[in-house]
């Protein structure tokens, strides 16, 4: 990605999050049981959460968080491929106050932990991963001693694990719903680089510098709840987090989440999606894939 593109994208996602837990209270409440994520299992089958759904999820996981009685703007960290639960523990954080902490799942052993002593981090979500697309095998090992982990649907930590599952805290707690809505000056989140030019670099993000990104796509394209997106590029990057989900929660678009690059061409048929980003790497390869099967 060139600089002019990156610095791009960070001023876009600056602007946006001011709105986003507004505006999934909107659509929470104008159309609750309309789809917004779509989540592929392992078995091949999908399962669909609605407006209503997610931000019951949410509220309810982010009661059990109030119950912790971390101190305010508690640094939270989030650590899995995409996927729907991941989503909602990302909204679940700013429910309850917090900052969101994203780790890129390709990360190395020693970047994992610089990134967790470097952002503070005090719990840790830990989602959808496998070992086979992601670094599960080296990031096991790098998760700091006595941080309290929430397994995720799909989480490779077994149900018997001695650690929270997200399952287990929605039936044990009722919905917040007393959610505090941020200021603009209000930290939302930290980005940290993927590490590849020197240590991982955090990026602070407040809601008032993320404001307005739906007010500036929504002068160049006429985005619906009609419309469809495919989660394919890390939540721990920028692109994704602004132009996927932040624009997914502010006109009330539709999310499939693809399941890795050998699944993509199914993903994307499964998902028929009427909005489409990538960047400039991958397009080179969907290009080369195309080239393979039809003469340039």
């Amino acid at each position: 990605m060139t600089t002019s593109t990156d610095t791009l994208l960070h001023r876009l996602l600056h602007r946006l999050l001011h709105r986003l837990l507004h505006r999934l209270l909107h659509w929470e409440r104008t159309m609750p049981d309309t789809v917004y994520l779509t989540q592929l299992l392992p078995d091949g089958s999908t399962v669909d959460y609605t407006w209503r759904q997610v931000a019951d999820e949410a509220r309810r996981i982010a009661r059990y968080l109030q119950t912790l009685a971390l101190p305010p703007r508690s640094h939270v960290a989030l650590l899995g491929r995409n996927s729907a639960h991941g989503l909602m523990a990302d909204i679940a954080i700013w429910m309850a106050g917090h900052v969101t902490i994203p780790l890129y799942y390709t990360l190395s052993a020693a970047n994992a932990r610089y990134v967790f002593e470097h952002s503070e981090s005090r719990l840790l979500f830990l989602g959808k991963m496998d070992g086979t697309t992601d670094n599960w095998t080296e990031l096991q090992h790098a998760l700091p001693v006595g941080l309290p982990v929430i397994g995720l649907p799909m989480s490779p930590l077994p149900h018997d694990n001695p650690v929270m599952q997200w399952t287990d805290l929605l039936a044990m707690h009722a919905p917040l719903t007393d959610i505090a809505l941020p200021s603009r000056d209000t930290l939302a989140t930290i980005l940290y680089t993927s590490g590849s030019t020197g240590l991982p670099k955090g990026v602070m993000h407040s809601y008032g510098s993320m404001a307005d990104i739906g007010d500036i796509s929504a002068t160049l394209f006429s985005i619906t709840p009609e419309d469809r997106m495919l989660s394919y590029l890390p939540l721990a990057h920028a692109a994704e987090r602004a132009l996927l989900e932040a624009t997914s929660l502010y006109f009330g678009c539709r999310i499939f989440f693809a399941n890795n690059l050998e699944t993509f061409q199914q993903d994307l048929r499964r998902a028929r999606p009427t909005l489409f980003f990538s960047v400039p790497r991958l397009w080179v390869r969907f290009r080369q894939g195309v080239c393979e099967k039809i003469p340039p």
